[in-house]
């Protein structure tokens, strides 16, 4: 049994019922859904979790990279792992328990055969001394014995001579044994070459190692002189026997150190480093020396890098990549840590990076006939999220799907269209969806998981989608460039059943001859096509067509002839008119630059006029329903007037005056508009410079006259190609791996709200908000019901109240200067844990009655409240929390902050009267807390003190579940209910709550708590629970939080309805009374998962909290408040029950409650002592004790001892004879036997019996009356008493 024993010193601590208010502040009003794909949760791509210090590539493409790291994309990779050409883990390339320390060099053999160093003692288990050759599937090579090796420091350079012979230099000073100082050459075998001779080495660590074409050794580092020559630092050229090549002349070299090294066939050095001179020369951290040692005049790198260091430079077919972490400027252009220089030392102007590496150190390159690989310390390239690892072109432009294996599209999505069962067609170039093959067309669920059973098990498009039109029907129009679906010929055009199968019924015969870049479908279903297709079905067709709904041509249809260039874009009007968008600038000979419109027989529609039209490439087109025409694209100008990128025309052609972007989009392209219903427009492309002067990246939101919106700041990684706006927001699709700063992979859903209505004090402008809509307030109001708003903002000098039992539920935020006011037992409800909030609420709570020295339990339901504001007027020195490692209450400082989760008590204020109980009003002020919230705690099996974090109540069951593993499954709620005399309490109790239901403290007299726990958890209420020995965090999220039922934790006395959970409990109540009020309560339940042995779930250890009285229930040793019991129920079960009474006296035990079958079966009280048995269920049993423990006196049962029913049938003879029972059954096997003393303890039982006759050996019990229970096949239960 637990016991709190200093909870006794602090007199008069009463539980308290508490209510809310809180004030809010601004946040952001859109966001990621985490939700939406929840696979793609940042866990899972996006490459290694610490530094890459060396790349090697092997022939096959595959690429060894060692480091510093411990995962890769979120799986165990441990220093070293082998990339397939789609940057996927080789596995294949088995480590074993890998290396135990970092690798900072590798070399592949001409065999295949890897070679790593670094700073690791072992491989897979085996010791090994810094370096090690690996087989090609990951194994260790034990011809390559290096189990001494180098038996201390690090090796931090390999060269691999044409002979095969390998150098290794680091910080090391010996290798097996024998004194090397810091540079070595081993034989094939592993062994030192003794040959090669250096005397008594470097002073200091050698860092990089390059051998010349004639085999001579070029070796950087930090030492200033080799084998006591002088002559050398920094940098020094061996001879193959490891003399000096005194041929190399530096004079008094760098003065400061050199990072990287690399030899050209002619001889010619680069180096890099930090250093800002060479021998009395300015040379900037580059410099290229000729084979003698003099500065080669004919690399230009001028005034070299101005800032920064070279780390690692690679001489390949395409030039001289060299990186580091120099940013701002090489020579006077801008560069970002990684370059392409001419053999001449100048840039290469065709090598752009965009953004480059964001921050950190480029340390290793490797080169393939079309790529380049860069590694180090980066996290972001190009704004893409790349772990430490990026592979580019050869012109600097970066696969942003190489690191992404496995995690959301691998490939850019070029559209999303919503269905009107909530999921999604997404489309584009990509083949993998979550590391499925799809191959460019993906049904997506409503949580943007893949739908498995679209197009189920078949081969897709051979070529890449432009279009997907959805027909009222719900089959799919399909059009690209692909030649092949599901393995069938079809060129450019299918229309696909709802599943994905291809529907014959349109027949497109041999299709289109090249791409179709856009289709629109007509109400008739007719289908208008446009592309640079010259024929359809073999007949010379225009770019622009019409199709029946069969696939046949419409020859009602002609544009004329043929457009300049190619049409690319259609847009349906609702009077059957066609805009059409391109990069044509003549339509059927009439002059109109990139768009026109059709009337709906394919004639150009004179009405409409752009004038000169567009300079530069439309690629997006939407229709207003005002017939206002917002088009997006490459353009800089319109009609001769500047225009970039985006602009509005009536319904003439003619520009929308009104519309202002501004100087618009300085760089990038527009890819996708969409309209809001409220006129809002969200802009979407490749664009990252600004627009109008503001900073943006990829993604904007507008306002209707085209003005910026900064409620919408929304950043993308990479371009955006589609906007698809959706119930609560919108998904996105496009080549991005990151929204804000959140792991999502080209395809991603934003909240947001589309519509608003704005309270003026007498009306809302758009109706009653609902969860689709953003809640304004502009003027003071009360809430007296329930309200829900996709977002609430109260502005600056309004009040809004939301009144008793109101709950406020809020889809996304609270924003605003305003006062937002929640009055106690009213609710802010929040389900998404990714909502923050940043402003300020008033939350007020109630206590019930309190007195002078009575203390409430409370916990904050909103951030950085200072606990002496809770009561200001309430002694300092009577705030306190519960220390579980001391298993005693500590004292807090009144000015500290309550730490979200965890529970403190403070005594009444001053002036409340000592015998005259008041309520008590206290009033948080702070952010409302939202989300996932963690409270640590140490490894303890003793009581916890914590508290609802939320300004809304906590379903008790979700949490218990939730942190089962960390937390017994018992709830303490401390209260005071039995005072003596002249209003003082003496006797401390709780109230108790498992899932199995709650116990209370009621006494039938003027206790203060007459209510017992229903599962629901007020806001702002502490409680304690019982550590299981485990440390770890204990949690707290959205998904506990209930609506409304903020107002009491425990429900009034006189209704005994709990909260009902999913799984099945019968339940009894027990009241133990006596004088002066004393009392007592406990359950004791039979339900599905429970056990007749110990269930941290179900049982509530009896924390022995009341001075005068305590009852329990009892299990072996352990005292149970609440007990649970196995399901099936068994009639013969008995659980004993015991008190403890400081005084004798007189005491009542009776039933308080009960449901589920105990509604129909008699429930019994023996008293053993007293050799009686009473009905519960008839009336009350009274008993005179005298004061102790008594834990053998009473037991529960559900059989009375003395009215045995023996149901015994003709078909079942129970003969006792010679010691033995025997049973015969002359129709029904017997599947089980129990044998029971007439107390009810069980003496014998055989179960899993298939048998007609059963003999029970019964010496033991001679002369004794027992019972024995029989269970048929049938489930049939036999009771009969036996005189033995």
């Amino acid at each position: 049994m637990l016991q709190f024993f200093p909870i006794k010193r602090i007199k008069a601590i009463a539980f308290m019922l508490f209510s809310l208010i809180s004030i809010f502040g601004y946040s952001q009003e859109v966001q990621v859904d985490p939700k939406f794909n929840p696979s793609d949760e940042g866990l899972l791509g996006d490459g290694f979790d610490g530094t890459v210090r060396t790349l090697s590539l092997q022939n096959d493409g595959k690429l060894i990279v060692g480091g510093e790291f411990l995962n890769y994309n979120g799986s165990s990779t441990v220093y070293l792992c082998r990339l397939q050409n789609d940057g996927s883990k080789d596995a294949g390339f088995n480590l074993g328990t890998s290396f135990d320390g970092k690798i900072h060099a590798s070399v592949i053999q001409p065999d295949g055969k890897i070679i790593v160093a670094g700073a690791f003692t072992k491989y897979n288990g085996t010791t090994v001394g810094r370096i090690v050759r690996l087989n090609t599937d990951g194994s260790r090579d034990t011809d390559f014995d290096t189990s001494i090796a180098a038996s201390s420091g690090t090796v931090y350079g390999l060269a691999l001579q044409p002979d095969g012979k390998l150098i290794v230099g680091g910080s090391f000073t010996k290798y097996n044994g024998i004194t090397v100082n810091r540079i070595a050459r081993v034989l094939l075998n592993g062994d030192l070459d003794t040959n090669f001779v250096t005397g008594t080495g470097f002073t200091s660590t050698v860092e990089n190692i390059a051998i010349a074409t004639d085999g001579k050794i070029i070796v950087s580092g930090t030492f200033s002189s080799f084998n006591g020559n002088v002559t050398c630092p920094k940098l020094i050229r061996l001879n193959t026997d490891g003399t000096i090549d005194t041929s190399l002349s530096i004079g008094i070299g760098f003065d400061d150190s050199v990072g990287a090294i690399a030899v050209q066939p002619d001889g010619k050095i680069i180096v890099g480093g930090s250093f800002l001179n060479y021998n009395g020369t300015t040379q900037n951290r580059i410099v290229r020396l000729n084979p003698n040692g003099t500065v080669d005049s004919s690399f230009l790198s001028g005034s070299g890098f101005n800032n920064g260091s070279v780390q690692v430079i690679q001489i390949g077919s395409n030039g001289i990549l060299v990186g580091g972490n120099f940013t701002d400027q090489y020579k006077t252009t801008d560069v970002n840590r990684l370059v392409l220089l001419n053999s001449n030392g100048t840039l290469n102007p065709n090598f752009d990076i965009g953004a480059g590496p964001a921050t950190a150190t480029v340390y290793a390159l490797a080169e393939s006939s079309d790529s380049f690989f860069a590694g180090g310390s980066f996290s972001v390239f190009d704004d893409f999220k790349q772990g430490k690892l990026a592979k580019i072109s050869t012109i600097g432009e970066l696969d942003s799907g190489y690191l992404t294996a496995g995690v959301g599209f691998d490939k850019a999505v070029e559209k999303v269209i919503p269905l009107v069962d909530g999921s999604y067609i997404a489309f584009g170039g990509f083949s993998q969806f979550n590391g499925k093959l799809i191959n460019r067309i993906a049904k997506l669920t409503i949580n943007g998981e893949l739908d498995s059973s679209f197009n189920f098990n078949q081969t897709g498009a051979n070529n890449t989608v432009k279009e997907v039109l959805v027909q009222p029907d719900g089959k799919l129009l399909v059009a690209g460039n692909f030649t092949n679906y599901n393995g069938v010929d079809i060129k450019r055009l299918v229309r696909m059943n709802s599943n994905g199968s291809i529907d014959t019924s349109l027949n497109v015969g041999t299709g289109f001859n090249y791409m179709v870049y856009s289709i629109v479908l007509l109400p008739n279903g007719e289908i208008i096509a446009a592309g640079n297709f010259t024929t359809y079905k073999g007949v010379a067709v225009n770019k622009v067509i019409r199709l029946l709904p069969n696939g046949d041509l419409d020859p009602n249809f002609n544009i004329g002839t043929n457009p300049d260039g190619t049409p690319n874009l259609l847009v349906l009007q609702p009077d059957g008119k066609v805009l059409v968008g391109g990069d044509f600038t003549t339509f059927n000979g009439i002059t109109s630059n990139k768009l026109i419109r059709l009337n709906s027989n394919g004639s150009v529609d004179t009405t409409f006029s752009v004038g000169t039209g567009f300079v530069g490439t439309v690629y997006t087109i939407m229709l207003q329903n005002d017939e206002k025409i917002l088009i997006g694209g490459s353009f800089t100008s319109f009609n001769g007037q500047s225009n970039k990128r985006i602009i509005r025309l009536n319904s003439n052609g003619s520009q929308d005056s009104s519309f202002n972007s501004g100087t618009g989009f300085s760089g990038g392209t527009v890819r996708s508009i969409v309209v809001q219903s409220n006129g809002r427009i969200l802009v979407g492309g490749s664009f990252s410079g600004n627009f109008n002067g503001t900073s943006v990246k990829r993604i904007l939101r507008l306002l209707p006259d085209g003005n910026y919106d900064a409620s919408y700041p929304i950043i993308l990684n990479g371009q955006l190609n589609s906007v698809c706006l959706v119930q609560g927001g919108a998904v996105i699709g496009g080549n991005f791996n990151s929204v804000s700063g959140i792991s999502k992979h080209r395809i991603a859903k934003l909240l947001f709200c589309q519509e608003g209505t704005i309270w003026n004090g007498t009306n809302w402008s758009n109706g009653f908000p609902n969860t689709d809509q953003a809640a304004v307030f502009n003027a003071n109001n009360t809430l007296l019901n329930d309200t829900k708003a996709c977002s609430c903002v109260v502005n600056s000098g309004v009040t809004v109240t939301v009144k008793n039992a109101a709950t406020l539920e809020v889809v996304s935020n609270y924003s605003g200067a305003g006062k937002l006011v929640f009055e106690s037992g009213s609710s802010l409800y929040q389900a998404d844990d990714s909502v923050v909030n940043k402003g300020i609420i008033q939350f007020k709570r109630k206590s019930t009655a309190v007195r002078k020295t009575d203390y409430t339990y409370w916990s904050s339901p909103v951030g950085s409240q200072q606990l002496k504001l809770l009561s200001s007027n309430s002694p300092s020195t009577t705030f306190y929390s519960f220390n579980s490692q001391s298993n005693n209450w500590q004292n807090e400082s009144t000015s500290q902050s309550m730490i979200l989760g965890k529970g403190y008590i403070f005594q009444a204020p001053q002036d409340f009267s000592e015998s005259i109980p008041s309520i008590f009003e206290a009033v948080f002020s702070g952010i409302p807390n939202n989300g996932l919230i963690k409270l640590p705690i140490v490894k303890t099996i003793n009581p916890v003190l914590i508290g609802n974090p939320y300004p809304s109540a906590l379903y008790a069951d979700a949490f218990i579940l939730e942190n089962q593993d960390l937390l017994q499954g018992s709830l303490y709620f401390w209260t005071h209910n039995t005072p003596i005399t002249n209003g003082q309490y003496t006797s401390d109790d709780y109230a108790v709550y498992t899932i199995l239901g709650g116990v209370g403290t009621a006494a039938k007299n003027s206790g203060i708590n007459n209510t017992i726990p229903n599962g629901k958890i007020a806001s702002g209420q502490a409680f304690f629970v019982l550590g299981n020995n485990q440390q770890g965090d204990i949690v707290f999220k959205n998904a506990m939080r209930l609506k409304g039922d903020n107002y009491l934790f425990f429900k009034n006395s006189t209704s005994k309805t709990v909260t009902t959970s999913s799984f099945e409990k019968h339940r009894i109540w027990l009241n133990l009374s006596g004088k002066q009020g004393l009392f007592k309560q406990i359950l004791v339940g039979y339900a599905t998962g429970a056990t007749n042995g110990k269930d941290a779930l179900f049982d509530g250890v009896a924390l022995d909290g009341n001075e005068w009285l305590d009852f329990y229930s009892l299990n072996g040793d352990i005292k149970y408040t609440i007990q649970g019991r196995a399901l099936p129920f068994d009639t013969l079960d008995i659980v004993p029950i015991g008190y403890r009474a400081k005084q004798e006296g007189n005491f009542t035990i009776s039933l308080d409650d009960f449901d589920g079958l105990f509604v129909s079966q008699s429930i019994y009280l023996e008293d053993l002592q007293e050799s009686k048995t009473h009905d519960l269920k008839k009336g009350d049993y009274s008993f005179t004790t005298a004061k102790g423990t008594f834990d053998n006196r009473f037991a529960l049962r559900y059989v009375n001892r003395n009215i045995i029913h023996e149901e015994v049938t003709a078909e079942v003879q129970i003969v006792t004879r010679n010691n033995q029972i025997q049973i015969n059954s002359s129709k029904e096997l017997v599947r089980k036997l129990s044998l029971y003393s007439i107390e009810g303890r069980l003496l014998y039982q055989a179960d899993q019996l298939e048998t007609k006759i059963q003999t029970i050996d019964a010496v033991l019990w001679k002369t004794r009356v027992l019972i024995l229970q029989i269970t048929l096949e049938s489930g049939e239960i036999i009771s009969r008493k036996v005189l033995f």
